[in-house]
């Protein structure tokens, strides 16, 4: 018989066992437990366990408040991919440099996730998921240190000194100090270079990474303890509609986190000022250490409820004392009659031998990697996220470099591509899984179509895009315009769009420009020697013929407007990608949950953890920004030291982090085919336990009764005692 037919044959009986416990009943249940089992289930702190405070002692409100944590807990690491290119400007980072950044959240993970998973199954699961909260609170302050520490910077201070309208100081007296400090033909600005200054900040770099490493701590105990506290308190058919609830709230914080990172980036850098740059220019500082103090703020909010709960629900209690009085029914009518005390102390003897230790850590870390449908999950799960976490890491960078957007609008795509899918995906998702209940052999055979399906999408990615810039300046394969070479310009990247509108010069320098009008929107250059007066496109080859004076042209600062209708395209096409893949991420959890033993999930989730953290989220990063980087054309060159890369060869850039991620997810579908060929074994949603909970059953069921969702009395009133 099917699952399906299993959960259609169980559904009558669960409808005819739905009435009240007697008193007597309730009675027999209260007797099984000790005054310690009571308290456990008491909500509060110390001595602050007020009756009224445990009506919220119930599964709903932990899954609020584990919403709300994740919710901004989220927000942490997008942000920080949201941020990353501004960083790189700001302190002089290549993309390897960052990648490395990035990675410290997972090295941490990969120290501690199993331990943390395995003795934080084990202790007061709430409170260590309260602990973990404050950690990526304190993750957030700390990334925002390097910015209260070094100050906007002297690349951010003469970028816009010259353009900057300070707030409560006079307009006219604003027009009288203006001075520019751009490259302008025969006049460069004054030399800053101090004492070897110019290469990247090792201050920044280490609190950075300090930021990442505590934060790999918390997301271990979140996704670990918290994820294995409300398996444990759910019923296992209704699993996957509290699953999807929360996959929508936890992956809505990745989204805002975006949002935020865009509304930030449109801040410049330095709140006391207003720079006339455009957002677009590719000096633009954005506002990158704001969100970190707004974030840090909002988790030490949301993390204080989960220090108020209860080592262990009310609800799961009842149930334990529920399944042991079936228990001695069945036994009772098979003739042994060894009575409800002999369960609970068989009960008893199972939970102290499974007490954390070392010993028997070793034998279900032995039972964890003997399962073939664990480990197949493992490697797909592992090389999958290898594939699409160096993608995720620099998408932002690239649609800046790409498609010639903002920080801020890059941002503001990727968080609206995210939230649309997130919602669609997870209610099919958990919809199909919560009612119509397909077998696991049909859900992980879903799983590989998906994997073949995201493989073909990055493939289509990579022939959308727009054209390649073309340059006039001192880069390879393009022209060096004679008209500009006795104007003494040096290699710094300053793009300006010729008065045709076509046209890109590297710097208003090495377009012959020798005046400014700072006070134009954007910043206006006049008498530029090798552009014409004229609309007429300009030609490579013109540059052999002298412009006379008085044919002397005007640029503006930034990139000149490309008709490129790629992104719209790409836009869309990423949009029909992840809205179809994320239909599999509830199915995909619920195998992963389901392939272990009740006791070894915990395990299960940090040595997962474990695995994609060494093996893909620590390499990803690296590996892609060091293949990136390869894709530089134009390298920020500061006091005689190389910096970040300000110009990509778009075309190579566009293979690159399409290519590698589609060829990983290929070979990531190995994994999936394992899974699909020992799924048959799986029970997904509690069945064949509930079969066997019926037969135990004298007149009574687990779910569905109004008094569980009350508080557990112990015979005492826990008023605040201060």
């Amino acid at each position: 018989m099917t699952e399906k037919g299993e959960a259609n044959r169980v559904a009558p009986k669960e409808k005819s066992l739905s009435h009240k416990m007697t008193k007597e009943q309730k009675d027999q249940l209260e007797a099984l437990f000790t005054e310690e089992d009571l308290k456990d289930t008491q909500c509060g702190l110390g001595p602050c366990k007020s009756k009224w405070l445990q009506w919220f002692a119930t599964k709903e409100m932990y899954m609020l408040v584990y919403c709300l944590v994740g919710l901004t807990q989220g927000m942490f690491f997008t942000y920080s991919v949201s941020v990353l290119s501004t960083i790189e400007k700001r302190f002089k980072l290549t993309s390897k440099e960052t990648g490395i950044l990035l990675s410290g959240n997972d090295i941490s993970q990969v120290l501690l996730a199993i331990f943390l998973g395995y003795y934080g199954t084990f202790g007061h699961r709430p409170r260590w998921l309260g602990v973990g909260a404050l950690f990526t609170a304190a993750s957030c302050f700390t990334a925002g240190l390097p910015h209260l520490i070094y100050g906007t910077g002297k690349d951010a201070i003469a970028a816009a000194e010259a353009v900057t309208i300070h707030k409560n100081v006079p307009f006219l007296s604003n027009l009288t100090n203006l001075k520019s400090k751009e490259e302008l033909c025969l006049s460069k600005p004054e030399d800053t270079c101090q004492g070897g200054q110019g290469g990247a900040y090792v201050g920044p770099i280490i609190l950075l990474f300090i930021a990442q490493f505590f934060v790999g701590i918390a997301i271990s105990i979140f996704f670990s303890v918290g994820v294995t506290y409300l398996d444990d308190n759910v019923n296992k058919k209704t699993y996957p509609i509290y699953y999807t609830m929360t996959m929508l709230l936890r992956i809505l914080g990745p989204v805002f986190g975006f949002f935020i990172g865009g509304r930030c980036l449109s801040i410049w850098i330095d709140l006391s000022k207003e720079p006339n740059i455009d957002k677009e220019d590719p000096r633009w500082l954005g506002a990158w250490w704001l969100g970190f103090v707004f974030i840090g703020f909002a988790l030490v909010i949301t993390s204080l409820p989960l220090f108020l709960f209860p080592r262990k629900l009310p609800a799961t209690l009842r149930r334990e004392g529920k399944r042991m009085l079936r228990q001695a029914d069945k036994d009772k009518k098979e003739g042994r009659n060894r009575g409800v005390d002999y369960f609970v102390s068989l009960a008893k003897t199972k939970k102290e031998e499974a007490k954390p230790t070392l010993k028997n850590l070793l034998v279900a870390l032995k039972r964890l990697f003997t399962n073939k449908i664990w480990t197949g999950n493992l490697f797909s799960a592992t090389v999958s996220l290898l594939a699409v976490s160096g993608y995720w890491s620099f998408k932002p960078k690239y649609l800046e470099n790409q498609f010639r957007k903002s920080a801020a609008e890059a941002n503001y795509y990727t968080g609206m591509a995210s939230l649309f899918v997130t919602v669609v995906g997870a209610i099919i998702s958990g919809s199909v899984m919560r009612w119509l209940r397909p077998g696991p052999r049909l859900v992980t055979g879903y799983n590989i179509f998906i994997t073949f399906f995201s493989c073909l999408g990055f493939v289509s990615l990579m022939f959308i895009g727009c054209p390649k810039l073309e340059v006039i300046g001192p880069m390879d394969g393009s022209v060096v315009p004679p008209c500009s070479a006795d104007c003494g310009c040096s290699d710094k990247f300053t793009p300006v769009c010729a008065q045709d509108k076509i046209t890109l010069f590297y710097s208003p320098c090495y377009a012959g420009c020798s005046q400014e009008d700072l006070t134009a929107k954007p910043i206006e250059y006049s008498s530029c020697r090798c552009i014409a007066n004229s609309s007429t496109p300009f030609h490579y080859g013109n540059f052999s013929t002298p412009i006379p004076k008085h044919d002397w042209g005007t640029a503006t600062r930034g990139y000149c407007p490309e008709p490129c209708n790629g992104f719209f395209y790409y836009f869309l096409v990423e949009i029909i990608i992840k809205t179809v893949t994320s239909t599999s991420r509830i199915g995909n959890s619920i195998v992963l949950l389901r392939a272990v033993s009740q006791e070894d999930k915990g395990l299960s989730l940090g040595t997962v953890t474990v695995f994609i953290s060494l093996f893909a989220f620590i390499p990803a990063p690296i590996i892609m920004g060091a293949i990136i980087d390869s894709a530089c054309i134009v390298w920020d060159k500061t006091c005689g030291h190389s910096g970040n890369c300000w110009l990509y060869d778009s075309d190579k850039f566009r293979k690159i982090l399409h290519l590698v991620p589609s060829v990983l997810i290929l070979i990531s579908v190995l994994g999936d085919i394992v899974v699909f060929r020992y799924s048959h074994q799986l029970d997904l949603y509690g069945l064949k336990d509930d079969d066997v909970e019926m037969d135990k059953m004298p007149a009574n069921t687990d779910e569905s009764k109004p008094e569980e969702s009350k508080p557990l009395n112990s015979g005492q009133d826990h008023d605040c005692k201060v």
